[in-house]
């Protein structure tokens, strides 16, 4: 808890306990991405992306932490995004996302995703993969491939993918953008929206938290996931991973990531109505009780396959499996086995 000194001052130590900590394990294992960091070279003058000119990482510019004073989680969110949302994963801008997210510990981590951490600890989350990997990523092979995952959460999947040879890059909202939310009539979504930043920002914290514990070379950007950076560059494979019932419009999300892959997309999502003919063409708006803000759509697989056909995936296979999840979260709950839909889709 943080007592008897400024906000500012506590994040300034918190900083500098984490930067010993955790960057020069960071730097070492970022080795792989990054070029020699010399102290003192000049700032790198801006580049293009597709185009676009992608403003040089400024070294000076100030980090933008905002908290809740004493409470935990401690989050980052909102914050000043860069322009465009462009140069996140240039390999300096990376280190200062790391120096921002370096005060976390466990008291400021949501873990979405159950976890082993090298140590043998096991830290439980909502979602429980361990043993299920296979099964949720389709059977697709990623040694050697270049992924991007959106939505990656708490990371569970980033790390098993590069665990297993993967180059991987996650894509998550923030900065000053919110997750998507359902109205409803006296509902204040301004603040709804705050406090979803609050819980998301605290989700991505384990994700940087199980990060720094792996020693992992994934780099992440942050903005909208409905105009993705265009400077993000190529991928193999893109992967949605239980994302696409959170969002307003999911097409549009699926055709922003197209347009960066070379070569499949994979999309694993609930079942939501065993009931239904799961190759039909079929999506249900809002189809749990009011209360539930952020389920926009129960799907079947057959609309995600004629969706990814519109954008020139034609080539798919469709596999149903379950997964360990914690209802409503609830950690004190057994988890129970959901059944979930995992659609591979490749160009052609």
């Amino acid at each position: 808890m943080v007592t008897g000194r400024s906000y500012k001052e506590t994040m300034e130590q918190a900083l500098a306990r984490g930067a010993r900590r955790g960057l020069s394990a960071l730097e070492r294992s970022l080795s792989k991405v990054l070029e020699p960091l010399t102290p003192g070279r000049e700032t790198p003058e801006p580049s293009r992306a597709h185009g676009v000119e992608v403003p040089a990482f400024d070294s000076t510019r100030p980090i933008y932490l905002h908290g809740y004073g004493d409470e935990r989680p401690r989050v980052p969110w909102p914050a000043f995004p860069p322009t465009g949302y462009l140069g996140q994963l240039h390999p300096e801008f990376q280190l200062r996302l790391a120096a921002e997210r370096a005060f976390v510990d466990l008291e400021d981590c949501d873990f979405y995703h159950s976890a082993q951490l090298p140590s043998g600890e096991v830290i439980d989350g909502a979602w429980d993969l361990r043993g299920g990997e296979e099964a949720y990523l389709g059977g697709v092979g990623i040694e050697g491939r270049r992924v991007l995952e959106l939505g990656p959460a708490s990371g569970y999947l980033t790390f098993h993918m590069e665990s297993r040879g993967a180059d991987v890059v996650g894509f998550d909202v923030g900065w000053d953008r919110s997750i998507d939310l359902l109205p409803r009539p006296g509902f204040e979504l301004g603040w709804a929206r705050m406090d979803a930043m609050r819980f998301i920002g605290a989700v991505q914290n384990s994700w940087w938290y199980l990060h720094r514990e792996f020693e992992s070379s994934a780099r992440v950007a942050y903005g909208n996931i409905y105009e993705l950076p265009v400077d993000l560059g190529e991928f193999d494979v893109a992967l949605f991973g239980a994302i696409l019932l959170h969002l307003k419009d999911p097409f549009t999300a699926l055709s922003q990531a197209a347009a960066h892959v070379t070569d499949q997309i994979i999309v694993t999502d609930l079942l939501q109505d065993p009931e239904l003919d799961q190759s039909e063409n079929l999506m249900r708006f809002a189809p749990q009780a009011v209360e539930y803000a952020t389920n926009w759509w129960s799907m079947t697989p057959g609309a995600v396959v004629h969706m990814l056909e519109r954008l020139g995936f034609g080539a798919t296979e469709v596999s149903f499996h379950a997964q360990r999840h914690r209802l409503a979260h609830d950690l004190s709950k057994p988890a129970t086995e959901m059944s979930m839909f995992t659609v591979v889709a490749s160009r052609g």
